[in-house]
């Protein structure tokens, strides 16, 4: 196992001390070797994506940079992408927790919301309904 359980490579033998060592050049510790390397190799993951992941990738508080937009369902989607779905919501949004927008949203059909809502500005609706609180400091909300 070439791989350490940090993800650190170790090689099996040190030429430097076999030299001091007078251990002969012999090819069956040069295959044990370069079979640890072609193993160390297999389990590193290539940039144009040709393997598959055989388990969870752990990226250590380090952010993924410049995902593209997702275009499955099983896709990773990038922020821009979910802030331009919040920009407009049609259909039936369910909002729970704590959800702040900015600026001008509109949502058509029947938004539902549970615990703390807060408006400000002015918010067009069809139908609104709010189990909690429902904050509107100084805005307006039409109810058509």
């Amino acid at each position: 196992m070439p791989f350490d359980s940090q993800g650190n490579f170790s090689r099996l033998h040190n030429w430097e001390d076999d030299r001091l060592n007078n251990i002969e050049i012999v090819s069956d510790r040069h295959d044990e070797e370069d079979d640890n390397f072609a193993e160390g190799l297999s389990q590193c993951m290539l940039r144009d994506g040709r393997g598959a992941m055989n388990g969870d990738l752990d990226m250590g508080n380090f952010q993924i940079k410049n995902i593209a937009d997702a275009s499955l369902d099983d896709d990773a989607v990038n922020l821009g992408q979910v802030r331009g779905m919040l920009e407009n919501i049609n259909g039936v949004a369910h909002l729970s927790g704590a959800e702040t927008f900015t600026g001008n949203k509109t949502f058509t059909g029947t938004v539902g919301c549970s615990g703390a809502v807060s408006l400000s500005g002015t918010t067009t609706a069809t139908t609104l309904t709010v189990t909690g609180t429902l904050n509107i400091p100084g805005g307006k909300i039409w109810i058509a």
